[in-house]
């Protein structure tokens, strides 16, 4: 997992980090039954498509398809770092899992119960998948917040935060006016999450999407450009 943690944007980076956070107080704020209904919507989704995009540039920066086959998690993950260009996808039907990293001329196969092999299920969820995870509200940390409708009526949840208190996590460091709003449908699903935050006098934000799929669709693997045109030029 370590070429995946290393291209993590770092919104991502803060949901591994910080996940304790969310445990440590019971703060309450205006709009949480919403975000609460909504993480327990998504960790019961059956299949869906993820984008977590750069707000300035559009790019794509970390992208998963995913469903579930009973008890096993079946998923294709793409992710870029925008900085270096390079770029990790990974790749697993339930019984073997396929990576590729910027660099490599093939992928990398491990089989179920061979070196190397993991995978995600409905106990042991990938983050992607776990509500509590991906819609983190992060409450102990909230400084104000504000529930409300968009355009076309649809409810949001814009959240304000300490940043002592975000800042204190290694990888947060130095982090501030971190912000982030959630987006509803009217069913009460999340299906966009905005953050916004400021870091070494740079400002990032993310847009993340959130799509369902079909879950009778099996999971199809994404060649990576580089293989792909090998590929087709007979290499």
């Amino acid at each position: 997992m370590k070429k995946l943690k290393r291209l993590m944007p770092i919104y991502i980076i803060m949901v591994c980090c910080i996940i304790s956070l969310a445990g440590c107080g019971g703060a309450n704020y205006d709009g949480k039954n919403l975000v609460d209904r909504a993480k327990k919507m998504h960790t019961e989704l059956e299949a869906a498509h993820i984008t977590v995009s750069d707000k300035n540039t559009g790019e794509y920066l970390q992208e998963i398809t995913y469903r579930f086959e009973g008890d096993v998690m079946q998923y294709m993950y793409i992710g870029r770092d925008a900085e270096t260009g390079e770029e990790y996808y990974e790749f697993n039907n339930g019984t073997e899992l396929d990576t590729w990293h910027t660099g490599d001329t093939a992928w990398t196969a491990a089989a179920r119960g061979s070196e190397g092999y993991y995978n995600y299920s409905r106990a042991k969820r990938h983050y992607f998948a776990d509500g509590e995870l991906l819609l983190n509200d992060y409450a102990a940390a909230v400084t104000g917040a504000e529930a409300g409708a968009d355009i076309g009526d649809r409810k949001k949840v814009a959240l304000l935060y300490d940043d002592s208190v975000i800042s204190q996590y290694g990888q947060m460091t130095g982090v501030s006016g971190y912000r982030q709003t959630f987006g509803f449908t009217e069913t009460g699903r999340c299906d966009e999450v905005y953050v916004n935050y400021m870091k070494d006098d740079r400002q990032y934000g993310y847009c993340i999407r959130i799509d369902e799929c079909d879950p009778a669709k099996p999971i199809a693997r994404v060649e990576p450009p580089a293989l792909a045109e090998k590929t087709e030029n007979g290499q």
